[in-house]
This record gives C-alpha cells, structure tokens and sequence, in this order.
C-alpha cells in the first residue's frame, strides 16, 4: 500500500514533463488563479517530461474521439511557453477571462487561408490532474463544466480555484489550419509590437546559438525557408539523436551544450529551435502537450504518458502561431514545412552533415514512424524517404548501369510473354496430341486414341464447353454437339472419337481406330463455324483448358513440398490432386 502511495504521488503530478534546472529550468511560484483573480502567474504547466517519457509503464492521460479524417496534425496542445529569459522557456504572466461561448478568432489568421472546423470529445484519466487543459489548437469552443478561465493570448483554458483535469469530458471544436508554403514563404511582416515581445533574446545568450542559426540559414530568403532550414537541420541532417536519458544541463550555456553534443529530446529541441528563431528576427514560442496519441481499434484515440510532448510555434503574417517540428522520430513533420527546394541558387551554407550516430527510438507510440539519419518522413508520415545528398556528401553516379539496362528489358520481355504462355502452351499441347492421334496399330492405338479424345474435349473447354467428368464419352460428345451446334459432318466426326474411347475403356478386345486426328479438326472446325467473333478470338488467344498448366504446376509443387514433409503419403496427395482436375476420365 505504501510503495503504491508512493508511486501515485509521482505519477499524478506528473502528466507531463517538468522544466528543471537550467534549459528546463522551473519558473518561479506564484498564487496563480483563483478567486475572481484577473491574471495568471508563470507556473510551470509541467513537472516531469522527462520522466513522463521514461516510465516503465506507459499509462493513458486521455483518449479522444474526433470528426477529422486526418489526425497526424491533431497535437493537444496544454500552454505556451512564451517568456525566455536565456535560462528556461516559461509562460508569462498573463490577464484571464471568463471562457466565451465562442473563442475568438485566432490572432493573424487570414480568410484566404483553407481551414477545416472539426469536432473532438475528449475524456481524461481518473489520475490525471492538471490546471491546464489539453485542447486541439486552435479552439473555436469548449464545453465543459467545472471553473475554468481563458487565457487569450496562448488561447488555453486553465483551472480556478482548484479546478483540475481529473476525470473530465469535454467536448471541442476547433480549426485544421491548412496553410500552403506559398502563402507562408509570401508571409508579410508581423506587427511591431508583436515581433519586439516575440524576438525578445537577452544579452546572457551564447553566441554560438545566434552563429549556429545564421549558419543554418544562410541564403534562404524568407522567414519560412529559414524555420524550414532549422527544422530540417534538427530532424534530418544535423546529426542530432534522440535521447531521453540525457541530462537537460542548466545555466545559459544548456542551449550550447546540447547544439554541440546533439543528444537530447523534445524539450531540448523545440528550446533551442525556438530561441535561435528569436535570433533569427522570427516570432517565436515553445507549446508544450501531447501528440495525436494511438487510434484504437473501437475508433477512439488513446494518448498517453509517452506522447508528451514539446514543439516550437513560429508567427507568420496571415497564418498565425504555426506549428514545426524539429524532434527527429517524433510526431509528424507538417505538410505545408516540406520546403520547396527548386529553382533555389545552392544550399553553401548548409553544414555537412555529422558522422552517422546510433539512434535511440523511443519506446513511446508515435504519430509517424521513426526515420533514420539521411531520412526524412512524407508528406503523409506514414513512409520515410531519403533525402537529397546534402553539400560535401559523395556526388551520385548519373550514369545508368549496363545490368540496370539489361534486368530492364528481361523485365520488359517477361510482362509482355508473360500473357503469352497460356497461347503457347495450348498450340504444343495440341500439336503432341495430333501426333499422337495420327499414329496406327495395335501397339499405341489406345494411347492415341485417348490423346484424341483429350484433344476434343480441351478443344470444346476453349470454345466454352466446360469438361463433364460425369458423363460417359457418349454423352459428353452429344452434349458437345448439341451446345456447339455442331454440323452433322462435324457432329459425326465426334460421335466416331467417342465410340473409339468407348471400345478402349470397355471392349474386351478393342477395335483400333483410324483418322481420329482427323476427326477431331472436324470438331474444331464445326465449333468454330458455329462460335460467335469473340468465342473464336477467345479460344485461339486465351484457351480456357490452359488452366490444366496451372493444375500441373500446383501438383508438382505440393509434390516438391510433400518429399521434404513425408508425413503424409505422396500417393494419397498425388490421388486427391488428380480426382480434382476436370476432364480426367474414369480410366
């Protein structure tokens, strides 16, 4: 009872992630909501993410139902964390509202921009106990009962006068914002006063985070294309590894260490993207929450522990906050943040990329499948595809090889015989049996006469004449001449085979048979004359009796297969295959 006590307390609080010392650092206390108060104070929203993404056993926070048809972009988003003071990232003291029917609309979002207003219900843990609420961003409305305020400018409910998350049902509607990396690379300046909070780096930052980000981007031309370039430089190639063991530092020099160490995780990542954005002129802020979570068999969708997370959201002119993900093997890097990189100059100032490292996964569940160094996620996060050669690396060979040449054209002869074998293997099956048909005497008579009578009934198959096994020969050749209307020549011709494979199967004393090679051209002959076009076309091109080929095939395999697994007789296998051929007669 006491180590499960115990165990409770640490897990409870610890939904998400803590900022400890340094690049983590905790923020300072303060009263926070409560009473009819008008602000809220910068308390860290997470105790432990780290230890959260660490634990032995995974544990849902929350599951949810949504009306999108794409969740890879559905981050639950807790707080924002907008305050860096060089140390830690923290939320700042912000003025609280009541919540409104209806939010307002999100700050700097244009009407030309696609959006799409989807329907999330979203239930939490019994354990789980947080002030901040997790909500899909941006929110248009929230249901939900209970003291809750709204922060305006992170657009985040939190808890009043102890008002938590435990075992809550809320419902929410929200936008899918979809902008184009047209619209974001086109983006105009953000207004002055918000670009001065938002750029805000104080003087205790080490320069290598303002040169590592000059560095990065050097010759992309807009806003974009640099958030791009650092993203991609944390996630694809700048030999970063993900490592939720490695310890987060503290002090000023944290960013720097982890630039130059390049192990760590979300939180290291989306810090220190976040912070050489700033230096970058770029509107920058660091969102901390979970990922869209697991989809579970019953259509739900479960979010746990592991799915903690952390991302940077950079401000773009007509767009707003817009999420990147610099965290390689988490989460999904969005559509509109694949750059476009045609018809752009050169990449010079990108740095060549790391010696390859050992990649640590997580043992969370992600949105997206991990993605080794040279990798990097599709558009649609379900594939990983190689990157382009990055400068300094070996140059490709443009020249094509002789063998890729040569498999090329087997391949290409292959698909184009391949229809072909049916066609093939029928005319040589055909011609044996005619040969074979022809030939007189009492030594091979019934051998011939019995080809010529599986010569005439795979003939009538081709002509859609399915073989009968449960006929005699007799009734098998009336019944061909009277589906085939066949001609009193043609029909003769097949009453004579029949009586010949009469006399073999039952005559004591069989009597041979002459021109039956012949007769059965009669058949074909009078099969055809009575067949529409594409009956004829049909069993000239496509004869329905070359499944016998695959019958073969199938029998000897299982044959190949039965000597390496005696335990059952061949015989008895070789017995079955037979009985189930069409066409095999009683002899």
């Amino acid at each position: 009872i006491g180590a499960l006590a115990l165990g409770i307390a640490l897990v409870v609080p610890a939904a998400l992630p803590s900022l400890g010392g340094g690049l983590l650092a905790r923020t300072g206390g303060g009263p926070g909501p409560g009473g009819g108060g008008g602000t809220i104070s910068a308390v860290n929203p997470v105790v432990s993410l780290q230890d959260s993404l660490n634990q032995p056993v995974d544990k849902e926070v929350l599951n949810y139902r949504t009306t999108a048809a794409d969740t890879r972009d559905l981050y639950l988003r807790i707080v924002a964390l907008d305050h860096f003071d060089g140390a830690s990232w923290k939320p700042s003291e912000r003025t609280v509202t009541d919540v409104p029917e209806r939010l307002p609309e999100p700050a700097g979002l244009s009407a030309t921009v696609d959006r799409a207003r989807i329907n999330t219900s979203i239930s939490t843990a019994g354990w789980y106990a947080q002030n901040w609420l997790p909500l899909p961003y941006p929110a248009s409305r929230v249901d939900i009962s209970g003291r809750w305020r709204y922060e305006p400018q992170g657009r985040t409910l939190v808890g009043d006068r102890g008002q938590n998350t435990r075992g809550l049902q809320y419902q929410v509607e929200s936008l899918q914002v979809r902008p184009t990396a047209r619209q974001l690379s086109a983006a105009p300046a953000p207004p002055e006063d918000l670009l001065r909070e938002y750029t805000e780096v104080p003087d205790s930052l080490p320069g290598i985070v303002r040169s590592t980000a000059r560095q990065v981007t050097h010759g992309a031309p807009t806003a974009y294309a640099k958030a791009v370039k650092l993203q991609d430089w944390f996630a694809l190639y700048g030999g970063f590894t993900y490592n939720t063991d490695v310890r987060a530092g503290s002090g000023a020099q944290a960013i720097a260490r982890f630039l130059t160490d390049k192990q760590g995780f979300c939180v290291h990542f989306s810090f220190s993207m976040a912070a050489m954005a700033r230096t970058l002129g770029i509107p920058a802020r660091v969102a901390v929450g979970f990922t869209p979570g697991t989809r579970q068999p019953d259509g739900t969708t479960s979010v746990s522990l592991r799915d903690a997370h952390a991302w940077p959201e950079l401000y773009f002119q007509g767009i707003g906050w817009t999420r990147f993900e610099p965290t390689p093997s988490r989460g999904s890097i969005p559509d509109y943040a694949y750059q476009d990189t045609s018809g752009q100059p050169d990449d010079a100032g990108r740095p060549a990329p790391a010696p390859s490292r050992a990649r640590t996964p997580s043992d969370g569940p992600t949105a997206a499948p991990s993605c080794g160094p040279g990798e990097r996620r599709s558009g649609s996060g379900a594939t990983c595809t190689a990157l382009p050669a990055a400068s300094g690396a070996r140059p490709s060979d443009d020249g094509t090889s002789p063998w890729a040449v040569a498999a090329l054209a087997l391949a290409a002869l292959l698909v184009l015989l391949l229809p072909a074998v049916p066609l093939l293997w029928r005319l040589r099956t055909r011609s044996r049996r005619m040969a074979q048909a022809g030939g007189d005497g009492d030594g091979d008579g019934a051998a011939a006469t019995l080809a010529a009578w599986r010569e005439l009934l795979d003939t009538a198959w081709d002509f859609g004449i399915l073989p009968d096994d449960a006929l005699t020969p007799r009734n098998a050749a009336a019944r061909i001449i009277r589906i085939g209307e066949l001609q009193p020549e043609a029909a003769a011709a097949a009453h004579r085979v029949a009586a010949a494979v009469e006399q073999v199967l039952y005559a004591p004393q069989p009597r041979p048979a002459t021109g039956l090679a012949l007769d059965v051209q009669r058949v074909r002959a009078g099969l055809a004359a009575a067949a529409t076009r594409g009956i004829r076309l049909r069993a000239g091109l496509a004869p329905r009796s070359a499944a016998r080929l695959r019958w073969a095939c199938s029998a000897r395999w299982t044959f190949l297969l039965l000597r390496f697994r005696p335990s059952r007789p061949v015989a008895s296998v070789r017995r079955a295959t037979t009985a189930l051929r069409p066409g095999r007669q009683r002899a």
